[in-house]
């Protein structure tokens, strides 16, 4: 898409510098099928947006879902799987909503740190025989090398430790997920409610930034991970599964959305994102919700027991999954070809995901992938998609197609027109004199570079948010380079 073009100041007043942004959509709660009534009872008893708390309610059903069984594509399988991105402002209750939809997921953990303790003290006492055992072995000087081959053969290899009781990280880097992974169980969870801390951390340095994407949509694809260093060797790792929700607030986002890297390298188009319209100042009801919190605890209960599920894994593996595929039924692939086929038309020249092409052309995947995380959560033994839950899927995927084309659109604002942008808010926000100065607008302005300043301040006298005034009085002398501040858009 090409960058706007300046607007140029008319008579009639300022114009705007960033064309206003369309309210998101509805969202299809009725879609969500099994997971609906999670969903509204997390938004009422928090009064929180409903697409957030949808999002977190699908991420906690997908880590749920994704160690038991793949999805079947148009195209052949994926994970069972999905990433999920939330844009909300401070103040939205994204903390309080993401932990109620993640109190079953913290209940498994709670037990998975029950058994570690137990397992891990028994493995203590395994591991000094064995330590022992061996350390005899080697060290009996009357035995030929062939007697120690054989008696360390019969001794067994070393007792692993117990796998660690952690399937949800915060704040991780990929390089720290991927040297935990032998020690981890095979299906994880990417679960932050500080998304900036993830999105501005080390992993997302402009040195790391490539692997991290790389790394990242490795996960979404089911890929093995790899680990080369010179110390340790090579070690490559499949048969995991991750889902990931990052909340995080619009500032944080914009940087991520607008990034070529992330763009280009395809990470946002595996994302399923959403801004919901705030509902701070709307939120009135001060009393409990009983009914709602009987709905939340029962979602935590289904959560915590599709955990606690044996998963499938490979022969002689205790944590690389080989999990069966849950296949469509043929009318659930007739609605998903029907979808699929609606997409691309839709990317045509001057159709609605135009500028979206990269998360529409990944839509019918994530309807998929969304329609067997509603049916394993229902019935992790469902023998197959049905065309209702496909249906519900492909509403929930063209949402957040819209909502990629929302953004995106939102996203393309040339770094120029945001400074402008920025100074303008704060003329509006915090200057309190008719006039600002070239010199002012440097030292407490958002900007302390004096030519970045004065090139936002010329911005937006090109677009009538400043009148120049050359001499007027500024913090009480008159200034060589002044303008005239315009607070009122002309009707």
């Amino acid at each position: 898409m090409n960058a706007p073009e300046p607007i140029p100041f008319t008579p009639e007043g300022p114009t705007p510098l960033i064309r206003d942004m369309p309210e998101a959509g509805p969202y299809p709660v009725a879609a969500l099928g099994p997971l609906r009534e999670p969903a509204e009872a997390i938004a009422a008893a928090t009064e929180a947006p409903l697409a957030m708390c949808a999002a977190s309610v699908l991420a906690s059903a997908a880590l749920a879902a994704q160690g038991h069984r793949d999805a079947e594509t148009l195209n052949g399988t994926a994970p069972a799987s999905l990433f999920l991105l939330t844009v909300a402002e401070s103040g939205e209750r994204k903390s309080t909503a993401d932990r109620l939809a993640m109190r079953g997921v913290r209940d498994f953990e709670a037990d998975l740190r029950t058994d570690h303790d137990i397992a891990r003290d028994l493995w203590r006492d395994a591991h000094e025989v064995w330590k022992a055992s061996r350390a005899k072995i080697v060290g009996d000087k009357k035995a030929d090398a062939a007697a120690k081959r054989a008696d360390l053969q019969a001794l067994g290899p070393e007792p692993p430790a117990p796998i660690k009781p952690h399937i949800v990280a915060s704040a991780p880097t990929i390089e720290g997920i991927v040297k935990h992974l032998p020690e981890l169980r095979a299906s994880l969870g990417i679960m932050t409610e500080e998304g900036g801390a993830l999105i501005g951390g080390h992993s997302m340095k402009a040195e790391n930034r490539l692997a991290t994407c790389a790394s990242f949509s490795a996960m979404w694809d089911g890929q093995p991970l790899d680990r080369w260093r010179a110390g340790d060797g090579v070690e490559a790792y499949t048969g995991r599964r991750f889902s990931a929700h990052i909340l995080v607030q619009p500032v944080a986002a914009e940087a991520l959305l607008s990034d070529p890297m992330a763009n280009g390298q395809g990470l946002l188009a595996r994302f399923l994102t959403c801004r919901p319209a705030s509902r701070i100042g709307t939120r009135l009801r001060m009393e409990r919700d009983a009914q709602a919190e009987a709905g939340i605890a029962a979602f935590a209960a289904r959560i915590r027991s599709l955990l606690s599920r044996d998963l499938p894994l490979a022969d002689g593996k205790r944590n690389e999954l080989a999990p069966p595929v849950l296949p469509m039924s043929r009318e659930a692939r007739d609605v998903l070809t029907a979808f699929a086929r609606e997409v691309e038309k839709a990317q045509a020249p001057g159709g609605p995901f135009e500028d979206a092409r990269a998360f529409a052309s990944k839509t019918a995947e994530h309807a998929a992938r969304l329609a067997a995380v509603l049916t394993i959560y229902a019935d992790p033994d469902a023998p197959e998609v049905a065309g209702e839950t496909m249906a519900g899927a492909t509403e929930i995927a063209t949402f957040y197609a819209n909502e990629a084309a929302r953004l995106a659109d939102a996203a393309i604002v040339p770094p120029e027109v945001a400074d402008a942008e920025r100074m303008r808010l704060w003329l509006l926000r915090s200057w309190s004199e008719p006039f600002i100065s070239a010199r002012a607008a440097a030292q407490l302005g958002p900007f302390k570079l004096t030519d970045r300043a004065r090139k936002a301040l010329r911005k937006l006298e090109s677009h009538g948010w400043l009148i120049e005034a050359n001499g007027a009085e500024v913090e009480g002398k008159p200034r060589r380079e002044a303008w005239r501040i315009v607070r009122e858009v002309q009707s």
